[in-house]
């Protein structure tokens, strides 16, 4: 199963590219400083890593993602094992894992979200095994699985709190007596570093993209939806979550387990308090579908059950083809707005705004960068060569900047300067706010800047988001203050 999870990501995604996240994740490897970045830096490692691989840079950054999908399906199994699984209900488990939108979707993806359900379900795993009565080394593996995973998200402080949780009200608290739980401590401590002295170093940026974050996209997020979520994000998989977080908490045979179920009851209150949304809670799915499989596990492993097995083979590979696309891009827009509008998969294609789009939003994302890019390029290149040598270029979103810092060397332009987010803060370099061409905005937002806006070009896009489907580039001349300094005062813009 975990090699047809990471066949499977690996099929060509016919009129995709690279989506916006992974452009930005791309150009934070080109600032990469483990110890003074503004935001958990393994994505910007794992950057690194995917350019240092003899694939082209879309693949590498895929194949790590599909690496870490597989290796998912392949913890689910092992955590219904220690669960008291047998096989059957172990291939079950992992079966219901690649068949999930949900890590279709996240594997897919050169995002934090699939590492972050990796080193989440390390975590869970060394905490079974602890509960278990296994060796207290187990806590050094949790210990370093949350150290990267702060390294990852820093919504490792939701797995953080409920675990703080679940060992003062359980037998593992009578641990805290010896090294092991300390020691443990400490490893997550030293690997989390990095991500706490890019945040001292840059004020608490995360702070500033948090309450962002909450006016624009938690603000649609509601207590039903999140809940209801969950089920559509796991398929036909769905009433598993429910399933395991029930028995472990109540089940008389998942009694020793009953941490792991306070666990992830707290993190889902912690998460409903907080206005996350719905994926935020995913990483616990691998270990509630265990739960569950094991739990029934005597519907599956008995003898003569078979057919019950075959059913549910059949019944998650069933959900598993039919929402196939809507986690995988296998088909191209056209085909994939028919097919999301034939099966009325509205959910599929809300915003994070709480709009709509033809395609699932993160497919949208994965459209017209290149050729956004190469819009600009006809721009610059004509200038005349005296004024190309003096000319930056400017983008008024993350998505635009990640491209052309992506881009610039193939399509012979200066690397990209921006407000937006991580990009306010690598500033503008030698920029002298002279002439300076802007991608996105209108008219009225610069001329109060420059004195000579021209509009020389226009981005247009089909399939983008709204705000790129017709993107105009400008050309701007004639600064009528200091920019540089104008842009320095002003500060990282995080909406």
């Amino acid at each position: 199963m975990a090699v047809a999870s990471l066949a499977l990501h690996l099929l060509p995604h016919p009129g995709y590219g690279f989506h916006r996240d992974e452009l930005l994740y791309l150009a934070m490897g080109d600032h990469l400083s483990l110890l003074h970045m503004e935001f958990p830096p393994l994505i910007a490692l794992l950057a690194q890593v995917a350019r240092a691989l003899p694939l082209d840079l879309l693949h590498s950054i895929r194949l790590l993602s599909a690496l870490a999908a597989a290796a998912l399906t392949v913890l689910a199994a092992m955590h219904c094992r220690i669960l008291g699984g047998g096989a059957r209900s172990q291939h079950v488990a992992a079966l219901a894992v690649l068949a999930a939108p949900l890590f279709l979707r996240a594997g897919s993806l050169f995002q934090p979200v699939v590492f972050e359900q990796l080193w989440w379900s390390v975590a869970l795993f060394a905490l079974l095994q602890l509960l278990a009565g296994a060796n207290p080394r187990w806590w050094l593996l949790l210990g370093a699985a949350l150290g990267v995973a702060a390294l990852t998200k820093f919504s490792v402080a939701f797995l953080g709190a409920g675990l703080l949780l679940t060992i003062l009200f359980s037998p593992l608290r009578s641990q805290l007596g010896t090294r092991w739980p300390w020691l443990g401590a400490g490893v997550a401590a030293l690997l989390a570093l990095p991500s706490v002295t890019g945040q001292v170093a840059w004020g608490w940026p995360f702070l500033a993209q948090a309450q962002a974050l909450r006016v624009e996209q938690l603000g649609h997020v509601s207590p039903a939806g999140f809940l209801g979520g969950q089920f559509f994000m796991l398929g036909l998989g769905g009433p598993f979550w429910v399933i395991g977080l029930l028995g472990l908490l109540l089940a008389p045979s998942l009694r020793r387990f009953r941490p792991a179920g306070l666990l992830a009851l707290t993190v889902m209150l912690l998460l409903l308090l907080g206005g996350g949304k719905d994926y935020y809670f995913g990483p616990m799915h691998p270990l509630l579908i265990a739960a569950a499989t094991a739990l029934l596990g005597g519907w599956f492993d008995r003898p003569g059950r078979i057919p019950v097995y075959a059913i549910a083979v059949v019944l998650l590979l069933i959900g598993g083809a039919s929402l196939l696309p809507v986690g995988i891009p296998l088909l191209p827009p056209e085909r994939m707005a028919r097919y999301a509008a034939a099966l009325g998969l509205a959910h599929t294609t809300e915003t994070n705004l709480g709009g709509s789009l033809p395609l699932p939003q993160d497919f949208a994302d994965m459209t017209g960068w290149r050729e956004q890019v190469e819009a600009v390029s006809r721009v610059f290149h004509s200038l005349s060569v005296e004024e190309q040598r003096g000319a930056a270029i400017y983008a008024t979103n993350y998505g635009r900047a990640g491209a052309l810092a992506v881009y610039h060397r193939e399509y012979g332009l200066p690397y990209p300067i921006s407000r937006n987010g991580d990009f306010g803060l690598w500033g503008t370099g030698t920029w002298s706010g002279g002439l300076t061409i802007v991608v996105g905005g209108s008219p009225v937002e610069f001329l109060p800047l420059w004195s000579e806006v021209t509009e020389a070009g226009r981005s247009i896009n089909a399939w983008g988001v709204e705000e790129e489907r017709s993107v105009p580039i400008f050309i701007c001349r004639h600064p009528r203050q200091d920019l540089p300094a104008l842009f320095l005062r002003l500060g990282p813009d995080w909406t």
